[in-house]
Order: C-alpha cells, then structure tokens, then sequence
C-alpha cells in the first residue's frame, strides 16, 4: 500500500518531469536529442531506491492503487485521467 508520502513523492515526479518537458519543448525547440537525453536521465532517477524501494515500484504501485479503486464509473473516470499523466511518460 502507497501512503500518503509516496503518492506526494510520485506527483512531485510527475511535476518535475513535466517542467523539463515544457523547458526542453520551449527552449530546444523540441529537439528529440534533448528529449532523449530527459527520458534517460529520468528512466536513472527512477531506477533509484527511495525509503526501500525503487521510484519505479512506487509509480507502479500508485498506479495500482488508482486502478482498484475503480468499481463505479465516477472512480473509473477520475482513475482513468490521474493514469493517464504516469502513463504517457513511462
């Protein structure tokens, strides 16, 4: 089960990667090599352990958590747009 600081450490992820995704979109014209250079410092980053466990396994867990709280079509609308922000970029 994710706790309340770790669902805040994987929203901090989600901003801060959406951050140098707008600075690489606005300042390097998009350049896919600066795109490619982002996805891989951030693919390391998330391969670190944070508090016994990878950032990765965190996100996989957060994710999860969102998914099985669906059972009414309201859960499942909310569960379906928070997933889509993790899932687009990893």
């Amino acid at each position: 089960m994710v706790g309340l600081q770790e669902q805040n450490f994987v929203w901090k992820i989600i901003e801060l990667h959406d951050k140098y995704v707008a600075y690489v979109a606005e300042y390097f014209q998009g350049h896919t090599l600066f795109h490619k250079a982002l996805d891989e410092a951030f693919e390391v980053f998330c391969n670190k352990g944070v508090s016994g466990s990878s950032s990765a396994e965190l996100l996989a867990t957060f994710c999860d958590n969102i998914l099985k709280k669906g059972g009414s079509v309201a859960v499942k609308s909310l569960a379906t747009k928070q997933l889509k922000i993790p899932l687009r970029r990893w």
